[in-house]
């Protein structure tokens, strides 16, 4: 890479509050930050709030704190001081409108008075003519100086459109796809100021780009059709335009694209957080979505995947959003967590469902981290605790055809059990293993029949954390009640 470029990087991430942080949203926010921090360059986010009736009253501060979480340093926006601001577009037009004039007075651009009743008739006749998209015809392109200022007088309402250039190839050399061309006569005369005064998105993205000394702009497929408009208004202003590299799709596990509409996973970063998954895993997720190292491993520090980013690394083929993976990834994040953060993860989704004074909270603790090792995301540790905290529960199908096939002997050994759980008064791991083992001698029943037989018998469960442990956490009348009430 130039060494002057790599002196000089700095991206954007520019999210519109019309929503909250989806996971394609946060891929680009996090390929850009990769970028960045790999090229000692700034990262800068740069809230695009002009289509106001759309926007939701917390979507910036939603942005913002979910991108924080994730882990991205933010160098530059509405909250940091930079030296490009502002940094939300609501609080830029002035600069729109000063730049549109200067491209009115070179006749790039002009007034447009047409109504939309206007628009409405030439869309008809140009849909009847079978024309594949809709072109501005430039009728007011025409008008003379005097027409002009005549309408203006009156305050006629207007739009300011950018003149397409004839017969022009702009070529772009895109970091994910190569070469692209587009022909300026596929694209009719567009808007670039609208009625009310705030500026469309493909023209408010270049001179904010431009003014904030954007160098490269990772952004997803989607915006590859705005390309063309975008780079027209670099032409007629004769900026250097940044460097393009246009992400592949993120799509469902069928093959589809990810659609918000999608109800086959979350699609927002916040209810994962909010599900209990961590900021590192799906950083670490993510960040594999349409990019790929060539190692043979998934699991990557951010430190990590900082040193190593490099964008002949992004992949020319749709990434997909495997559930099953990421619910691996956040397992190995989690277990790897010190005790006390585990804890501090589990512990409120526990005490949302639970009643936590109902037992001592040594006893919570025991009992949450034994499932540290095997805790997919923190919300479903409620699920795997129920058994602990309900009393008796139904036996599973599959339960009562072990006990089924099995009668004679699981009879033996529950009736042998339980007569010598209900004379042990020092109820520990230890004395419980060691009736277990009492059990096993005198049935001379072992393996699979003796620890399953006993499992159920005490908790309703085929499977389940280390039995001794189990029964001493479900306390010694929970057991006797669950054996009592035991039917084959």
């Amino acid at each position: 890479m130039d060494e002057k470029l790599t002196m000089g990087i700095r991206v954007r991430y520019a999210p519109s509050p019309t929503g909250y942080l989806h996971i394609g949203g946060a891929r680009t926010a996090i390929f850009n930050y990769l970028f960045a921090k790999h090229n000692e360059g700034k990262f800068i986010v740069r809230i695009e709030d002009t289509d106001t009736a759309r926007n939701v009253a917390d979507g910036i501060a939603s942005q913002l704190n979910n991108l924080r979480w994730l882990g991205l340093e933010i160098d530059e926006t509405i909250d940091t001081k930079g030296p490009y601001g502002p940094y939300q577009q609501t609080e830029r037009l002035d600069i729109y409108r000063h730049y549109a004039e200067k491209l009115i007075d070179k006749n790039h651009a002009y007034h447009c008075f047409c109504t939309e009743k206007t628009l409405d008739q030439m869309r008809k006749v140009q849909e009847k003519a079978k024309v594949p998209a809709f072109k501005y015809d430039g009728r007011c392109a025409k008008l003379l100086p005097s027409e002009i200022n005549k309408k203006l007088e009156h305050k006629t309402p207007f739009t300011i459109r950018l003149k397409s250039p004839k017969h022009k190839t702009f070529i772009i050399n895109d970091i994910v796809r190569g070469e692209v061309s587009f022909n300026s006569k596929d694209i009719g005369d567009f808007v670039i100021i609208k009625t009310n005064g705030i500026a469309t998105y493909n023209f408010a993205v270049v001179i904010d780009d431009y003014l904030m000394k954007i160098s490269h702009v990772f952004r997803g497929a989607e915006h590859l059709s705005n390309t063309p408009r975008q780079l027209m208004v670099y032409h007629y202003f004769n900026w250097l335009a940044p460097k393009f590299g246009h992400l592949t799709l993120i799509t469902n596990q069928e093959g589809k694209k990810l659609s918000k509409r999608d109800g086959s996973l979350m699609q927002f970063i916040e209810q994962y957080r909010n599900q209990g998954y961590l900021p590192e895993a799906l950083f670490n997720f993510i960040t594999l979505l349409g990019w790929n190292p060539h190692e043979e491993r998934e699991i990557y520090s951010k430190e990590e995947l900082i040193k190593i980013f490099n964008p002949d690394y992004f992949s020319k083929s749709p990434g997909m959003f495997d559930i099953k993976k990421l619910l691996w990834v956040n397992n190995h994040y989690i277990k790897t967590l010190p005790e006390a953060k585990y804890l501090d993860l589990v512990i409120p989704f526990v005490k949302k469902a639970y009643d936590w004074k109902s037992k001592p909270e040594i006893w919570w603790k025991e009992l949450l981290l034994i499932y540290q090792k095997r805790l997919m995301y923190g919300a479903e540790i409620n699920q795997l605790i129920k058994f602990f905290l309900k009393g008796e529960t139904v036996l599973a199908k599959d339960g009562q055809e072990f006990l089924k096939n099995n009668s004679d002997s699981s009879e033996l050994v529950i009736q042998v059990f339980s007569k010598k759980i209900n004379l042990l008064d020092d109820w520990n791991e230890l004395k419980i293993n060691d009736i277990i083992k009492q059990v096993k001698d005198e049935t001379k029943i072992s393996g699979k029949l003796l620890y399953m037989t006993i499992r159920i018998a005490c908790s309703r469960q085929t499977s389940g954390p280390e039995l001794p442990k189990t029964i001493k956490l479900l306390g010694k009348k929970n057991i006797l009640t669950n054996i009592k009430n035991l039917k084959f």
